[in-house]
């Protein structure tokens, strides 16, 4: 599944000087990028297209993915009882408001991946709500519908370390980890022992040699463009609440297929190949023992044609053949046939011997007898039934004519 992850641009912040300083402010809030830096895969693992273009411009792909830099999100820890769904984002904010450095009317809050935690404080990301609502309704005016929003760091059970160009083209260490998301500028000397102590880091080529120069260890090498593909396909989707995208029809179906897709998800995918596989299996098995079935239930048939009929040379259909050898039997003893119309006389004179009332009329077609009576006794339709079943022949009674009809003849 196709996967394009577009860069939200680092958001502006202009100090608070007054009125004017404070429309400045709001105005590199909200606008959009004319431009968006972006990273296409066709399978979601490796970069097969990046750069920058308009919104109109951008490559299509099955899955969008919009990725925040690391200084646009705050990730803060709060300890709060399981609310209900409903009061969840109200008890958010009462257990955030402190840390908040903005209004909380102003913030957007999502959960972390991992969901509420019981046994310590769980983790939540806060966003600045004006500013990513409009970049949200900017691409969308443009026909692109986000399916997630995540961050290129975020806490997690291992400590990581990135070093990597901000906006200005500082260098910047981003450390991640079970305290959460912290950064700070490279070359700040008050930083160079927490720099040190990190033995793995990672790091974008142009911050790989100022990297060099405060730390002794050695860091891979990691494409700002890989890192966002790694955190589109692991990190947490941050459009929770009140940014949680309406999605109807083919588009709802497309994410809910790439959700399920999703890595974290492996041993579901692999349990559901295994029961695939077994289930495969088990009815090919089933299968093969219900065909040897078969073929010893036909040899069976063969066997009992041969011996009862030994001038029967070559088996074809043992039913049919050993059908047409009785009846060419009862022709040599003159016995009728079960589907003759002298068996079905024989049949109505037992069942109708001794009744007072004499028949009309006895009519013969393929079907079988057609009986015509001014009355029919209700004992002797049930002789003649009793008569009947046991040969194969079924009785209908319609007013004063009762239908005899042979075994195998079709039902009208």
């Amino acid at each position: 599944m196709s996967l394009l992850a577009i860069f939200l641009p680092v958001r502006g912040r202009a100090p608070i000087l007054g009125p004017p300083a404070a429309a400045t402010r709001l105005a590199a809030a909200v606008e959009p990028a004319l431009q968006w830096s972006f990273v296409y895969s066709r399978q979601g693992q490796a970069v097969d297209r990046q750069g920058r273009a308009a919104a109109t411009e951008l490559p299509r792909a099955d899955r969008v993915v919009l990725v925040l830099q690391d200084e646009d999100v705050s990730w803060l820890s709060a300890t709060l009882p399981p609310p209900s769904a409903k009061r969840l984002k109200e008890a958010l904010r009462g257990a955030l408001e402190e840390q908040l450095l903005e209004d909380p009317a102003s913030t957007h809050l999502a959960v972390w991946q991992h969901g509420l935690q019981q046994d310590g404080p769980t983790w939540v990301a806060a966003i600045h709500k004006p500013w990513i609502e409009g970049q949200l309704a900017h691409l969308q005016a443009q026909g692109i519908q986000a399916d997630a929003l995540v961050c290129l760091s975020e806490p997690g059970p291992k400590l990581r370390a990135h070093a990597r160009l901000g906006a200005d083209g500082q260098a910047l260490a981003v450390l991640s980890g079970p305290l959460g998301v912290v950064q700070w500028p490279l070359g700040w000397p008050g930083a160079r022992a927490q720099v040190q102590a990190v033995q793995h880091w990672t790091s974008e080529p142009g911050a790989a040699q100022l990297l060099a120069e405060h730390s002794q260890a050695e860091a891979r090498l990691l494409d700002p463009g890989i890192r966002a593909l790694l955190a589109a396909q692991a990190g947490t989707n941050l459009l929770q609440f009140d940014l949680l995208p309406q999605r109807k029809g083919l588009r709802a179906a497309l994410a809910a297929w790439a959700a399920f897709k999703d890595r974290r998800y492996r041993a579901l995918h692999a349990g559901l190949a295994a029961l695939v596989l077994v289930q495969a299996v088990g009815l090919n098995v089933q299968a093969w023992q219900s065909q040897r079935e078969l073929q010893a239930l036909q040899l069976r048939q063969a066997q009992m044609l041969l011996e009862a009929f030994p001038e029967i040379r070559v088996v074809v259909d043992p039913v049919l053949q050993a059908e047409r050898a009785l009846q060419a039997l009862r022709r040599a003893a003159g016995e009728p046939g079960p589907t003759e119309l002298e068996t079905g006389l024989d049949v109505v004179a037992s069942a109708w011997a001794g009744q007072p009332i004499a028949l009309s009329s006895i009519a013969w077609d393929e079907r079988g007898l057609t009986l015509r009576a001014p009355q029919w006794p209700q004992d002797a339709v049930q002789r003649l039934q009793n008569q009947a079943d046991p040969l194969g022949w079924k009785t209908r009674l319609e007013g004063s004519v009762l239908r005899l009809v042979k075994p195998g003849a079709a039902q009208p």
